[in-house]
């Protein structure tokens, strides 16, 4: 399940950092920022965004291990 806010504008293809990873939501290709986590209350969220694929989990999990020092 998705939640996070992502940065849904225009996905810029001129520069792409190891924090970022593409993925798409809804049939829009969108970038996920791992420098931009942020928790929340589970209370406080209203609406699921969508669902990710596996690869596109994948390259989430590869874009938070460094943010995240594992």
């Amino acid at each position: 399940m998705v939640y996070q806010k992502m940065a849904t504008d225009h996905v810029r293809e001129t520069r792409f950092y190891p924090s970022e990873a593409y993925v798409v939501l809804k049939g829009k290709r969108s970038k996920a920022m791992a420098d931009q986590l942020t928790t929340v209350s589970k209370q406080c969220l209203i609406n699921k965004a969508g669902s990710l694929s596996s690869v596109d989990m994948q390259n989430i999990c590869r874009a938070t291990t460094p943010q995240l020092d594992f």
